[in-house]
């Protein structure tokens, strides 16, 4: 049974009724001179990742593919590339005026990062679905082997926050398969909603606006099935 529709579900009027759209695509930037590390974050989730020249920039230009088995979507991607100077320019004077890894911040930017370390979900980041569990537990895995193995990629990792999926009373498959996860069953902390599992990761590798702020990114798998109809992505009800 699907879930009941509600007010939200309307579509405006005048609206093009049934529109064949996707999410295209996310523009990242890393710092110059740390194409490698930010290429090698997203080489461990699963993507395919192709280098390109920049006309505006003597830093190559990436595109990588989510979808690395068919690269030449023009949806699913995400284009990453280096901070122009103008911005590197105006994050060196924020930094300053808020004490930015110093003894002195200010107290609005410790209270910000304080709460973002506790609930980065609530931050402005982007989640990356997974249709197989094991892959996401596979990119996971090779995340904390890179940690482990090298400490300039680990000191560009903030945090790694695991949470588990729960289903609905008596669905015990979710309950065993996440119990014999050796990535979700390490967690006593549960993903928001319901049949889904989440994986927050905090990184200054690159970002979608403020490098200084750096980005979250979500990784998700949803358990589908009948009465699994719900979850945080259609009908947001813990």
């Amino acid at each position: 049974m699907a879930p009941t529709n509600t007010a939200n579900d309307r579509v405006p009027a005048g609206t093009v009724p049934a529109p064949s759209a996707s999410l295209g695509h996310l523009a990242l930037h890393f710092r110059p001179g740390e194409r490698a590390l930010a290429t090698r974050f997203f080489e461990l989730l699963g993507a395919r990742v192709q280098e390109f020249p920049n006309q505006f920039s003597e830093e190559p230009l990436y595109v990588i593919a989510m979808d690395r088995d068919t690269p030449a979507r023009a949806d699913n991607i995400v284009y990453l590339f280096a901070l122009k100077p103008a911005q590197l320019e105006l994050e060196t004077v924020i930094a300053k005026q808020l004490g930015l890894g110093t003894d002195d911040a200010h107290p609005a930017l410790t209270a910000f990062l304080d709460q973002r370390a506790r609930w980065p979900e609530s931050y402005l980041h982007f989640g990356l679905h997974y249709s197989r569990l094991e892959d996401l537990e596979a990119a996971v895995t090779g995340l904390r082997a890179e940690v482990a193995a090298h400490p300039e990629f680990a000191s560009r990792i903030q945090g790694l926050q695991v949470l588990k999926a729960r289903g609905e009373d008596g669905d015990r498959e979710i309950d065993e398969r996440m119990a014999a996860s050796a990535v979700f069953s390490q967690t006593e902390e549960y993903a928001y909603g319901r049949h889904g599992a989440q994986v927050h990761i905090r990184t200054d590798l690159f970002a979608t606006g403020l490098s200084l702020f750096g980005s979250v990114v979500e990784l998700d798998f949803v358990f589908t099935g009948p009465g699994r109809e719900r979850n945080a992505f259609n009908s947001p009800i813990s």
